[in-house]
C-alpha cells in the first residue's frame, strides 16, 4: 500500500440521519473524510442501501453475518478502516482482515468503568482511538491506558450555518428536552417529571415538553400521567424533519440533566439555537455546557436546585437571553462543522499517513 493515497473504509452501526449520537458522530467522521480522500461506508443496521452526497453506503438489514463478510471483503481495497465504536469494531474478532490501521470512535458508556471485554479488545488494538471529550478521557482512562494512541477530537454539528432564529421563545414558557427516552432514563426525563408540579406552580403557563421517543416512552407516559401537573407535559414519540426547527423555535429552555454523556450533541445544538442549558454535575454536559454563563450545571442530586434554575430563567427572559447569546456565541467559535473538520485533520494526520 504504500505510496497509495488513503481510501478509506467507514464501519457503522447506522448512517441515516436522526439514528442517534453515535450515529451522528459517523455522518461527521464521513463528512470530513469526504473533502480529501476517497470513502465508502458499510451500516450494520441499515435496511438498505445509499448515498450521503456521493458517498455509497451498504446496508445490510442487521445481519451480522453479511456485515462481517462485506468487511472482510471492502478491508482488502481500503487502506484504512475507521469504526464509529467499539461495539462495531469488535467485528474484526470473527473474520480474519488484511492488516489495515484502524481508527474507532470512544464515546463514552462503552468505554467508562468496567466495560465489556470485547470493546476492550478492539480499542486495545486500535491503531489510534478518537475521544470526543476530556470528561471520557478521564473516565475511561483504564480501557485507554491499553491503546496505542489516543487523540482528543471534540465534536460539533454538521452545519456551519447560523438558524433562521436564535435565542429563546418568546411565546409560551417551555422547557425541552429532546433526547432518547432509554430504560435507564439516562437523560433525566424522570427527574424533570418530578420537579414539574414545583415549576409549573411558579410560572403559569409553563410547560415541558419532551421529544424523541424511545424504549421508555410508555414509561415517561406514565410518570407525567401521574405528575400534578400532567396538563402542562408534553410527549412527543418522533418528530418530522421538517418540524424539528419549529420545535426548537418554541423553546425557552433545553434541559437535559443526564448521567451518561460522553459529549452531548444537542447540548451545542442547543446553543446553536440561542437556547439557555440546564446540564448536570454527573456527566460531560458540564464541560459543554458553560456554568454560570450559557446556562447552568446542576447535581442530579439536587433535583430542587434544578428546579429553582428553571423557574430564574422561565421568569428572568433577559437573564434567558445573555446566556442563549453565551451558548450561541460558543457554539460560533467552537463547535461549527469547519472547527471539527480542523481538529479531525489535526487528530487523524498521522493515522492516515501510516500504510
Amino acid at each position: 500500500m504504500s505510496g497509495r493515497a488513503p481510501s478509506i473504509l467507514l464501519c457503522s452501526q447506522f448512517l441515516d440521519e436522526g439514528r442517534g449520537g453515535i450515529c451522528e458522530v459517523a455522518r461527521l467522521t464521513m463528512q470530513a473524510l469526504c473533502g480529501r480522500h476517497d470513502v465508502s461506508a458499510l451500516a450494520c443496521m441499515e435496511k438498505a442501501d445509499f448515498r450521503i452526497g456521493a458517498t455509497p453506503v451498504r446496508g445490510f438489514r442487521g445481519s451480522r453475518a453479511r456485515f462481517v463478510f462485506d468487511l472482510a471483503m471492502q478491508a482488502r481495497r481500503a487502506t484504512h478502516i475507521f469504526y464509529d465504536f467499539a461495539g462495531t469494531a469488535r467485528a474484526r474478532q470473527f473474520v480474519r482482515l488484511p492488516a489495515r490501521p484502524y481508527a474507532v470512535w470512544a464515546h463514552g458508556w462503552e468505554v467508562w468503568g468496567e466495560p465489556r471485554r470485547d470493546y476492550e479488545e478492539a480499542i486495545a488494538r486500535a491503531d489510534i482511538v478518537l475521544v470526543n471529550s476530556v470528561y471520557t478521557m478521564e473516565r475511561a482512562y483504564r480501557m485507554l491506558d491499553r491503546s496505542k494512541a489516543v487523540r482528543l477530537c471534540r465534536l460539533a454539528t454538521t452545519s456551519d450555518e447560523r438558524p433562521d432564529f436564535v435565542g429563546p421563545s418568546e411565546g409560551r414558557p417551555t422547557v425541552l428536552l429532546l433526547g432518547r427516552m432509554d430504560n435507564l432514563l439516562a437523560k433525566g426525563h424522570d427527574i424533570l417529571i418530578s420537579i414539574w408540579p414545583k415549576v409549573a406552580a411558579a410560572v403559569p403557563g409553563a410547560r415541558l415538553v419532551f421529544a424523541g421517543g424511545g424504549e421508555a416512552a410508555e414509561r415517561v407516559r406514565a410518570l407525567a400521567r401521574a405528575s400534578r401537573a400532567a396538563r402542562s407535559i408534553e410527549i412527543i414519540d418522533f418528530v418530522p424533519a421538517d418540524k424539528i426547527d419549529e420545535l426548537w423555535r418554541s423553546a425557552t429552555i433545553f434541559a437535559m440533566p443526564g448521567f451518561a454523556e460522553g459529549f452531548g450533541l444537542v447540548y451545542i445544538e442547543a446553543m446553536r439555537r440561542g437556547l439557555p442549558v440546564i446540564a448536570s454535575r454527573e456527566d460531560a454536559g458540564q464541560e459543554i455546557n458553560i456554568d454560570g454563563e450559557t446556562g447552568f450545571n446542576i447535581s442530579r442530586d439536587s433535583p430542587s436546585e434544578i428546579a429553582d434554575a428553571l423557574i430564574e430563567l422561565l421568569r428572568d427572559p433577559d437573564l434567558a437571553q445573555q446566556f442563549g447569546m453565551a451558548g450561541y456565541a460558543r457554539w460560533r467559535d467552537h463547535f461549527r462543522f469547519a472547527h471539527f473538520e480542523r481538529r479531525f485533520e489535526e487528530a487523524t494526520a498521522d493515522f492516515l499517513a501510516a500504510s
